[in-house]
């Protein structure tokens, strides 16, 4: 079904995969969309723009050449059509009620042959299932337990934040909106997450992939079983 696809154990390998594909990335113009306080990539020879809906965030975020704060739902900015090399959206869609519109607006945006890097946790596995029906305080437990994140973080929007899954977010969804702008995935890939990792400690490592296996459904032969979180590499075509 992806035949780009490829898992990794660590959730750093894939990172270092992925720069590995995106090359050299000097002089681009790029989007961080949600952009947070920082990214994983090196874009220190870049041009960078960011917007997010915190002010916190922006303000922390030190890469940044033009800074807008702004709701991905609603922003509006023709003059960006066909304007950026490189689009980058981090552990963001998971958290927009409906992501289908901030996608198709990044679609827009990228100039031809420019690239959208799209990375969120995996929605049809135990995680995202355990994630999208646990109340909001659930996670703030979980997150001050596995990796010491204050429950005063959400305050400065430091999170973790409320998510949501839409179901737009489903790969096969997904895959078919990239082909409908006339895009593709160039690159698959998948990691398991700390939080994964951290449940296997309390339970059999087998049973956790066994119910992996069985929230997958129609992906359990396409998709490794503890693929977590993804990471998306779309081409414009030009």
């Amino acid at each position: 079904m992806f035949a780009t696809y490829t898992h990794f154990d660590n959730y750093s390998d894939a990172v270092m995969q992925l720069a590995s594909t995106l090359g050299d990335l000097h002089g681009l113009n790029v989007l961080e969309a949600g952009c947070g306080s920082g990214s994983y990539l090196d874009l220190s020879r870049c041009v960078v723009t960011g917007v997010d809906i915190s002010q916190h965030q922006l303000d922390r975020n030190q890469q940044l050449a033009h800074r807008v704060c702004a709701d991905l739902h609603v922003y509006e900015n023709p003059t960006w059509n066909d304007s950026f090399d490189l689009i980058i959206c981090w552990d963001v869609v998971e958290h927009l009620r409906d992501p289908k519109v901030a996608i198709e607006k990044f679609l827009q945006w990228l100039k031809p042959n420019g690239r959208l890097v799209l990375a969120y946790p995996n929605p049809q596995i135990l995680k995202g299932y355990a994630t999208k029906y646990t109340p909001y305080f659930v996670h703030q437990a979980f997150y001050k337990l596995a990796s010491g994140t204050p429950f005063s973080a959400s305050k400065t929007d430091q999170g973790p934040f409320r998510t949501f899954f839409n179901r737009d977010l489903h790969i096969v969804r997904l895959k078919t909106l990239f082909e409908r702008y006339g895009c593709v995935i160039e690159r698959f890939l998948s990691a398991e997450s700390y939080q994964n990792k951290f449940i296997k400690k309390y339970l059999s490592a087998p049973v956790v992939n066994s119910v992996n296996r069985i929230f997958l459904g129609e992906l359990k032969n396409s998709l490794h079983h503890s693929a977590t979180d993804f990471i998306l590499v779309i081409s414009k075509r030009a």
